[in-house]
């Protein structure tokens, strides 16, 4: 070990040492937090506009893609003869059933992978 003291550690501890006006600090410590605050608020302030425009420009699509769904997924797949196997089997043979199946096994096979 060496008894040498570095010179840029004793420049460091005599900055430390020196003296400096307290109100100086502050105010220009309070200057900078006011000054982040105003930039934090003025940028959520911009996003919430760019978010709030997006949802305006996609509401007819995304209405009009729900509507078209809505009526999509109770169309049978299998076209069935007799009413009482109709009722039987509705459940399992629409689009919907087909698409819960699906959302179930993407869901098992992410669960399955990041678990």
């Amino acid at each position: 070990m060496s008894t040498d003291r570095d010179p840029n550690l004793m420049a460091l501890f005599a900055q430390a040492e020196q003296e400096f006006d307290e109100d100086t600090f502050i105010s220009g410590v309070m200057n900078q937090i006011n000054r982040e605050r105003r930039k934090t608020v003025l940028v959520w302030s911009v996003l919430g506009v760019f978010i709030t425009a997006c949802f305006a420009a996609l509401a007819v699509p995304v209405l009009s893609a729900v509507s078209m769904a809505s009526q999509l997924l109770p169309l049978s797949l299998v076209e069935v003869e007799t009413d009482l196997l109709r009722q039987l089997v509705s459940p399992i043979n629409s689009v919907a059933a087909v698409v819960a199946i699906l959302a179930l096994g993407i869901w098992k096979f992410f669960r399955k992978i990041f678990r």
